[in-house]
């Protein structure tokens, strides 16, 4: 696999899933560009890519639109247009209480940051994107915001992240911008600074290297794989297996998130009728 065509732009790319992702993207012939609040961050991943001809430290806030605005011009003139966005970035309240108990004020904070940082990035590359009928969002999502659980504004926000891969992809396809793919994935739990709280808790937790979400970005990011778009997908899953099964995973509506109700001959369906 070869990504020398490709120009990505990767947020939260300082540290954890995002330095993984970034790395893995230029060892696959990738130039990329490193956003995130930190530039020493930023530069400690440039450091680590090796052939620094191939990164672009640009520091950023992700839901300052202006900022953003100016850092995906500076990549089109440093390297060409984005032509894959990964929205990695994101932020954790540790100990958060309910919401009937929280500060609203930084409640608020984690889903601007979560919700509103991913909006403004995919706003800032899209035109681009579909002027060139050439572009794919990688959006990092989590289980926390598939499964039931106990709500607090990372979940929300994680929900949200799942539910704009999929609702954008719809958008993409009605305007036959047939080349531009969305999706969002799992990277399982994975030991990074923002975790490490659960690790002391949970010192036998079978954590999942944050390498595997490198290897599915840059996967994704090869074009193989445009068919599952719109789709939330996990660092575990066998994507060349659902990619035989994809006319079962199309009319089953799978890794999706979806309403069951009752139809009118009493099956469940995913459609009100």
């Amino acid at each position: 696999m070869t990504l020398s065509d490709q120009v990505a732009l990767v947020t939260g790319a300082g540290r954890g899933i995002g330095r993984a992702i970034a790395l893995a993207l230029v060892q696959d012939g990738a130039r990329v560009a490193l956003l995130a609040r930190s530039r020493e961050e930023l530069e400690e991943t440039a450091a680590l890519a090796g052939d620094r001809s191939r990164v672009l430290v640009a520091p950023a806030d992700i839901t300052d639109d202006k900022a953003v605005g100016r850092v995906v011009e500076r990549i089109a003139g440093h390297f060409g247009p984005v032509s894959l966005l990964v929205n990695n970035a994101a932020t954790y309240a540790i100990g958060e209480p309910p919401l009937w108990e929280a500060d609203l004020d930084t409640w608020w904070h984690t889903v601007e940051v979560n919700v509103r940082g991913p909006l403004v990035c995919m706003r800032a590359v899209l035109p681009t994107m579909l002027a060139e009928r050439r572009g794919r969002v990688v959006t990092v999502a989590s289980d926390l915001g598939a499964l039931p659980c106990p709500l607090t504004a990372y979940q929300f926000s994680k929900a949200a992240r799942i539910r704009l891969t999929e609702a954008l992809g719809i958008s993409l396809d009605e305007a036959d911008a047939t080349g531009v793919r969305t999706f969002a994935i799992n990277p399982g739990s994975v030991r990074t600074r923002m975790t490490e709280p659960f690790a002391a808790r949970f010192p036998d937790h079978d954590w999942t290297p944050a390498e595997e979400s490198g290897r599915l970005v840059t996967a994704l990011a090869s074009g193989t794989y445009d068919a599952l778009h719109g789709r939330y997908l996990s660092v575990h899953e066998d994507l060349d297996r659902l990619l035989e099964r994809l006319d079962q995973v199309t009319s089953e509506e799978l890794f999706v998130e979806r309403m069951r109700v009752y139809g009118p001959d009493g099956s469940i369906t995913t459609h009100w009728d």
